[in-house]
């Protein structure tokens, strides 16, 4: 049977793998370093993009005609004059095409819009690649304990650690060849029952970024309407291999998750404001006030003073109308403001307006969806767990809005609220072929 299916649909499987790759390459040491090195990064971004391209003219030489939908003009108004910003942005400050790649990026995104190619399939497949990750990385940790204690001494260097800028005296291992992780000389380690426990990272270079990715594979799992004993087990194997990765990142982003699923007072303008200005100028106090109060120490003390670290000292300092150059503050009171930095500090206002208003149009479609509860819970949390990983790691912990991997989020939650509206039972069969002839929706 699943011979049968897979052959019916081999080109779904390629195409989902390959959307897999196009959104974890980046931060993926198989492709990075094994295949392709880190010196041939931004080629690979090059590739990549002209590959994106050629199939999204190909899907409109298909269609014979672009069409914007009335709820996306303003996003697609917004998204031009960002656009044209970043564009400036590069030939008057020289951005090393940095911002010449967000505009491309958001080419890209327009183009999408107005072609609006059904290719939602590719979340039922995306859970699946996630669980098999998840899998590798739940049997590496039980083989550690079993085996090793979790000592990980006697395993020899894969990566060295310098080649990839990493903590100094921070390798990389292989155990059991089911992903590599980082063996540092000195650090906070995390012990249960006697027992050492790696922070997993798979093929990443950091926990951050496997718990990003398997953040995308979550939702995909929680999208999908199919229900299924393996997509139950996969989840279950998802909070498993999150709780190896040992990312407070992760956790918040599941926990507000949940919270905003349920609380129906939160729309786009008050969520953008907190994205926006709360992290800015009350978030880094309350970690400090947490820090000072609860006496903590060890290893939670690490990630919440790395977590501050990534966010900044809070405040806004430097700005500018029209922003500098990327890197062209040296001052160490520009480097502490962290969060948001490549808009504050980078863009200026100008450029921070337009994003934030960019964005909020972007979540706006989303919003509606999970304030209605007709729709699937889990659907709701898929989207809004999408939505916090853009939010906490492409804005916050990366600092790069627009990439292969954050372009797959911004589209899922631009168009995916209205594909899934008009799959609601009660939607009439006449109504649903009225949208799919109009809109395009291939099901």
């Amino acid at each position: 049977m699943y011979q049968l299916i897979i052959r019916k649909n081999i080109d779904k499987l390629i195409i989902a793998a390959f959307v897999m790759l196009l959104f974890s390459s980046d931060k993926n040491l198989l492709v990075t370093h094994y295949i392709l090195g880190r010196e041939n990064l931004k080629l690979m971004t090059i590739s990549f993009i002209s590959i994106l391209l050629f199939f999204l003219f190909y899907l409109f030489a298909l269609k014979g005609s672009l069409s914007i939908r009335h709820s996306h003009r303003k996003l697609l108004y917004t998204s031009v004059f960002l656009a044209i910003y970043f564009i400036a942005h590069e030939f008057i400050f020289g951005d090393g095409l940095t911002s010449a790649k967000y505009a491309i990026f958001l080419i890209i995104l327009m183009i999408s819009l107005m072609i609006r190619f059904n290719v939602f399939f590719v979340f039922k497949i995306l859970g699946y690649f996630g669980g098999f990750i998840s899998l590798c990385v739940v049997t590496q940790q039980i083989l550690l304990l079993t085996f090793n204690g979790g000592d990980v001494s006697q395993f020899e260097v894969a990566i060295n650690g310098d080649e990839w800028a990493r903590w100094e005296g921070c390798d990389f291992i292989l155990p059991y060849g089911l992903g590599l992780l980082e063996r540092c000389t000195s650090g906070h380690d995390v012990w249960i029952s006697g027992f050492k426990l790696n922070r997993s990272i798979f093929f990443m270079t950091e926990p951050k970024y496997l718990s990003s990715l398997l953040l995308v594979t979550l939702s995909s799992l929680l999208i999908s309407k199919k229900n299924s004993s393996l997509k139950s087990l996969f989840l279950v194997l998802h909070l498993l291999a999150l709780s190896f990765s040992a990312s407070a990142s992760a956790i918040l982003v599941l926990l507000i998750s949940v919270i905003l699923v349920f609380v129906r007072l939160i729309g786009p303008m008050l969520f953008t404001s907190f994205v926006f200005l709360f992290p800015i100028f009350v978030l880094p106090t309350i970690i400090y006030s947490i820090l000072l109060i609860a006496g903590i120490d060890g290893f939670l003390l690490n990630r919440l003073m790395s977590a501050s670290g990534s966010i900044g000292e809070g405040g806004l300092q430097n700005f500018t109308i029209f922003g500098q150059a990327f890197g062209a503050c040296d001052d160490i009171l520009c480097k502490t403001v962290g969060l948001l930095d490549n808009l504050t500090e980078t863009y200026g206002i100008v450029g921070f307006s337009i994003f934030w208003i960019f964005f909020y149009l972007a979540i706006k479609p989303m919003f509606k969806v999970i304030r209605y509860s007709k729709i699937d819970i889990s659907k709701r949390l898929g989207l809004m767990i999408l939505l916090n990983t853009y939010v906490v790691f492409n804005v916050y912990f990366f600092g790069d809005i627009f990439n292969m991997y954050g372009l797959l989020i911004l589209l899922t939650i631009i168009l995916l609220p209205d594909y899934i509206s008009y799959q609601k039972p009660m939607v009439s069969s006449t109504k649903e072929k009225i949208y799919k002839d109009k809109f395009g929706v291939i099901s």
